[in-house]
């Protein structure tokens, strides 16, 4: 079976193969079921509680637990011909995850990981007062009684989870913020933390956002040149009583001299409610695609990434029409890839509402990283939120996980965010 893997389909094309079998049940052609295994072939005709049992399996070795743990899962299934197909697809993909990962290991070998990362901080913001801005709520006098001090503790928290992540293979190359005041809380961010010793640099730009949050990249200067920056405003014709935070472009040049195009984002809240926001977060999406348009237009091959707080989901028509970005590979002609969308499940995401996960953080990646030809390249499962157990705490009214946050309406806290960290492997070719 693995040698007409090997001659007939190579690796990525298995594992868009999977992709478009569990992220949809969708019919795949026959000869790509043949080439990978005739069992596959029966994926298309099985119940969709089978192919429910095979997302499960295949996401329980993305994350790397044992779909054997809770033998529960199993019993699930009354038939005895459903429970031995399931059987059958799990051996399958288990014994050709594992040959593909192996052929995939011997293709990067070649490659350099490379590892960007979003986190929105929630409320960076120093103690001191701005009259050009609305930043009231974060003075020592306020209600909310933010000091140095809980600044500091601010500060630390940050680089520990920057730290914690670097702890997990590889430290972060180029680090997207959200929610920070000015280039002052960067800059004590980077030197007066553990981070002082690692070499980042900042980019960042004031926008008009009233409360005067802004995004900024961080970056270590050994692993990341840039070349172009520049703030995008994203413009609500005839309503720009509440401007929202600017998207900030950054070109720069990776250790294999290749050309990487990145966009920080914070698009508009759901405050006073989805529907009632939705269209700025569509416009937001739009002045996001039209700067990737510009960017393809000159170099059709161009490496883009797009990383930020989207404040939707993956399957929001601000992603999915406006942006254009598509949660699987299903098309293979498209231009922009979201690298959260095919993730789903009981706690998988970056943010917490209700007692409900999902990814408000999103990685997004243009049509020439996923098919990896222009220097750069990654994979679907490349891009997690990164989930410590420091990060989270029992949510007793929901009974759920909740993220720790630095405040709980006015209350302080002294926890990290209110969102966790995403982040992305890249593999770039020597």
């Amino acid at each position: 079976m693995f040698n007409q893997i090997k001659k007939n389909i190579n690796s990525f094309e298995f594992y868009e193969l999977l992709d478009n079998v569990i992220l949809g049940c969708r019919r795949i052609r026959s000869s790509d079921a043949v080439a990978c295994s005739p069992i596959l072939l029966k994926i298309t005709f099985v119940p969709s509680a089978i192919s429910a049992g095979y997302r499960l399996a295949r996401s329980a070795i993305f994350h790397s637990s044992n779909p054997f743990l809770n033998p529960n899962i199993f019993l699930t299934f009354a038939s005895m011909k459903n429970r031995i197909l399931l059987f059958s697809m799990l051996g399958v993909l288990l014994f050709s995850q594992q040959s593909c990962k192996n052929h995939k290991a011997q293709s990067n070998s070649k490659m350099t990981p490379y590892r960007l990362m979003f986190y929105n901080v929630e409320n960076l913001f120093d103690a001191d007062d701005d009259t050009q801005i609305d930043d009231q709520e974060f003075l020592p006098g306020s209600e909310m009684q933010w000091t140095n001090e809980r600044l500091d503790t601010k500060l630390q928290h940050i680089a520990e989870v920057i730290n914690a992540l670097g702890k997990q293979e590889l430290l972060p190359d180029v680090i997207g913020l959200g929610e920070v005041e000015n280039r002052k809380v960067l800059d004590f961010l980077i030197t007066k933390t553990d981070l002082s010793s690692l070499g980042y640099s900042i980019v960042h730009f004031d926008s008009p956002d009233k409360r005067g949050i802004d995004v900024a990249l961080l970056y270590r200067k050994d692993r990341f040149k840039p070349l172009k920056s520049h703030n995008y405003p994203v413009i609500f014709p005839g309503d720009m009583e509440k401007p929202t935070r600017d998207i900030l472009y950054i070109k720069g040049e990776l250790p294999n001299k290749s050309t990487l195009h990145v966009l920080v984002n914070h698009w508009p809240s759901r405050s006073g409610g989805q529907k009632e926001t939705e269209a700025k977060r569509i416009m937001a999406a739009k002045t996001a695609k039209r700067l990737c348009d510009s960017i393809s237009f000159n170099d059709p091959k161009a490496n883009i990434l797009i990383m930020g707080d989207l404040n939707d989901y993956p399957s929001d028509i601000s992603l999915t029409e406006a942006l254009q970005a598509q949660n699987d590979t299903s098309n293979k002609k498209a231009g922009l890839y979201n690298l959260m969308g095919w993730q789903k499940g009981e706690n998988v995401g970056s943010h917490p509402y209700k007692g409900e996960w999902g990814f408000l953080d999103q990685i997004i990646v243009s049509g020439s990283i996923i098919k990896g030809n222009n220097n750069i390249k990654t994979y679907f499962n490349q891009a997690k939120a990164f989930r410590p157990d420091f990060l989270i705490e029992k949510n007793e009214k929901f009974n759920n996980w909740q993220t720790k946050r630095t405040y709980g309406g006015k209350k302080y806290l002294g926890g990290y965010s209110d969102h966790l960290p995403v982040y992305v492997n890249l593999y770039l070719k020597n």
